[in-house]
C-alpha cells in the first residue's frame, strides 16, 4: 500500500480530498457498505424521468435510485467521449495528467491507483461486469498481441473477477465465436462480434447483452462471500447499435427488427456510417433507442431487487451515472442542453448522476452545484472507512459530508480539454474555446470563443464573450494555469 502513497504524491495537485466522513468513523469490517457503481453508455440527460425528462421516457428503476437518495443536476464527465471519461471515473483524476485528451490517448500508469486497487486494500471483493474502454480497443484488434498483459485489462488494475468486453462497443446479440464474420482488420476491430471475457478466457453466450450483464450482476450480489463488494456494472446500453433489442421490447414500441449487417453487400465501416453515424435517418430511430433504454432500466430494476431480497439494499451505496452526454447518432435526448457527445457543449459533458445509500443518505434530495465524476473515487473511499483517504491527493472530492450542507461550491472550477477544444466552468460561468471547425460526419461545431451564464442560459444560446471580455480573460487564465500544471506532470 505504501507504494501508492509515495507514487501518487509525485504529481502536482489541483484539488485534494480532505473531507471527513459525516457518520461515526469506527466501522467494523462487516459494517462496511457494499458499493455498486452503475455506468450507462451515452445516455441522454433528458432520458431519465426522475430528472423531469423527455415526455416519451419512463425509467422507474433509475428513478428509484434517485428517489431513495439524491440526484445532481450539474454533474459532469471529464470528457465528452467514453474512454477518456471512464479513466477519470476510475482514478479520481483528470485523465489529461497522463496524456489522454480524447480518443486513444494513454492508459493510466501503474503510479495512478484505481478504485478497485484501493478498495481491495480495504477488504473489498472487487468485480467488473460489462464494458471496459480506457485507451486502446483490446478485443478483435490485430494490433494488440497480448491483451491479458496490459494494465487496461480489468484484472490488471484491481478487479478479481471480470465478465464483459474491452472495446468501445459490442454487438448485443452476436456473442459466439461463430459470429466472428468480419475478415477485414478494420471491420473486425469496429464490428466487435464474438464471445465475452470471463476472467482470462473468452466464452460464448446466447442472449441479449444487457440482460446478460444484469443477470451477472445479480449473481455477484448473491454470491456467498463475507467480504463487502465493490462492483462496477458498466452497461454498454444505450451505445450504438441501439437498433438491436429483444423482441419483447420491439413489440412494446411497435417496431420491426432492424436489418443486420450483410458483409457480402458492404463493409462494416460503410454499414456503421450509414446506420450509426446518421448516414441515413431511421424514422424509428428514437423508438429503437427507447426500446434499448427500457431493457436497460428493467435490468437495473432486477439488480435493485436482488439487493433488497439479499438484505443488502440498506447498506449499499449505489452510484448511477452515464459516462458522457447523449449521442446524436442514437437519437438520445439531452433536453434543454446544447449539443451532444463528442464535443464540450453541455450536452456532451453534463450527465445524470444519482446516488442512494438508505442507511446514510436522506431521500429525495436535489443538489444543483457542479460536481464531477472524479468525485466518485474519494467518495467511495470515504464510504469504506479507508484510512488512506486523507493521504492520497485527487482532483475529485468526497461528496458525503458536502451533501449534508451543500452551501459552498465543492469545486471552484472544472476544466476540460480534448485537444481541439477546451472549457472552464467557474460558478455559473462557462468559457468554451473551439480552436478549429469540427465538421466530422454528424458533428457540426464552429471554431470560436463562447461564454455562457449557465444559470440563466443552460442551453448555451446567448454567447456573452464580447460583452464580458474580462470574464473571458479570467477563465482563460484559469485554463492556462491548469494546463501548465498538467503539462509539467507529463
Amino acid at each position: 500500500m505504501d507504494k501508492y502513497i509515495g507514487l501518487l504524491f509525485l504529481g502536482l495537485i489541483v484539488t485534494s480530498c480532505t473531507n471527513k466522513m459525516y457518520y461515526k468513523p469506527n466501522i467494523l469490517p462487516q459494517q462496511k457498505p457494499n458499493i455498486l457503481l452503475i455506468i450507462t453508455d451515452d445516455q441522454g440527460y433528458a432520458d431519465f424521468s426522475a430528472y423531469g425528462g423527455a415526455d416519451d421516457v419512463s425509467t422507474p428503476s433509475m428513478d428509484e435510485i434517485a428517489n431513495n437518495g439524491l440526484r445532481f443536476t450539474n454533474a459532469y464527465a471529464t470528457a465528452p467521449v467514453c474512454n477518456a471519461s471512464r479513466a477519470g471515473i476510475i482514478t479520481g483524476k483528470y485523465q489529461e495528467r497522463w496524456g489522454t485528451f480524447y480518443y486513444e490517448g494513454n492508459i493510466f500508469p501503474k503510479t495512478i491507483a484505481t478504485i478497485p486497487e484501493l478498495l481491495k486494500e480495504e477488504g473489498y471483493r472487487c468485480v467488473k461486469v460489462g464494458k471496459t474502454h480506457y485507451s486502446d480497443i483490446l478485443d478483435n484488434n490485430i494490433k494488440i498481441k497480448q491483451p491479458l498483459s496490459l494494465r487496461e485489462f480489468p484484472l490488471n488494475h484491481g478487479y478479481e473477477e471480470f465478465m464483459g468486453f474491452c472495446a468501445h462497443r459490442h454487438d448485443y446479440f452476436k456473442l459466439m465465436k461463430s459470429d466472428r464474420i468480419a475478415t477485414d482488420p478494420d471491420d473486425d476491430r469496429m464490428s466487435q462480434y464474438g464471445p465475452l471475457w470471463v476472467n482470462r478466457e473468452k466464452k460464448d453466450f446466447d442472449g441479449y447483452l444487457t440482460n446478460i450483464f444484469g443477470d451477472e450482476a445479480v449473481n455477484q450480489i448473491n454470491k456467498k462471500d463475507e467480504r463487502p463488494f465493490f462492483m462496477e456494472l458498466s452497461f454498454n446500453a444505450v451505445h450504438h447499435p441501439i437498433y438491436q433489442a429483444p423482441d419483447k421490447y420491439l413489440k412494446k414500441f411497435g417496431i420491426e427488427k432492424f436489418p443486420d449487417w450483410e458483409p457480402e453487400k458492404e463493409s462494416f465501416l460503410d454499414y456503421h456510417a450509414r446506420t450509426c453515424w446518421m448516414g441515413e435517418t431511421d424514422p424509428d430511430g428514437r423508438k429503437r433507442y427507447l426500446a434499448n433504454l427500457a431493457c436497460l432500466d428493467d435490468n437495473i430494476g432486477k439488480v435493485i431487487s436482488a439487493l433488497k431480497k439479499s438484505g443488502k439494499w440498506e447498506n449499499t451505496l449505489v452510484i448511477f451515472i452515464s459516462d458522457n452526454g447523449g449521442s446524436q447518432n442514437t437519437y438520445a435526448n439531452n433536453g434543454e442542453l446544447n449539443g451532444h457527445k463528442y464535443i464540450l457543449t453541455e450536452g456532451g459533458i453534463r450527465t445524470p448522476f444519482a446516488m442512494s445509500w438508505p442507511e446514510k443518505i436522506k431521500k429525495n434530495q436535489v443538489i444543483h452545484q457542479a460536481i464531477s465524476h472524479m468525485d466518485i473515487m474519494p467518495t467511495v473511499l470515504a464510504a469504506s472507512g479507508s484510512k488512506i483517504q486523507d493521504s492520497i491527493s485527487f482532483d475529485g472530492k468526497n461528496l458525503l459530508p458536502w451533501i449534508q450542507n451543500p452551501i459552498q461550491e465543492l469545486h471552484q472550477e472544472l476544466v476540460w480539454d480534448t485537444g481541439n477544444e477546451w472549457a472552464v466552468r467557474q460558478g455559473n460561468w462557462k468559457l468554451h474555446i473551439v480552436k478549429k471547425d469540427n465538421k466530422f460526419r454528424s458533428i457540426d461545431l464552429n471554431a470560436g470563443t463562447y461564454l455562457f451564464n449557465l444559470e440563466m442560459d443552460p442551453g448555451e444560446k446567448n454567447n456573452l464573450a464580447l460583452q464580458e471580455a474580462e470574464k473571458v480573460k479570467e477563465l482563460t487564465h484559469i485554463y492556462k494555469a491548469w494546463r501548465t500544471n498538467i503539462d509539467a506532470i507529463n
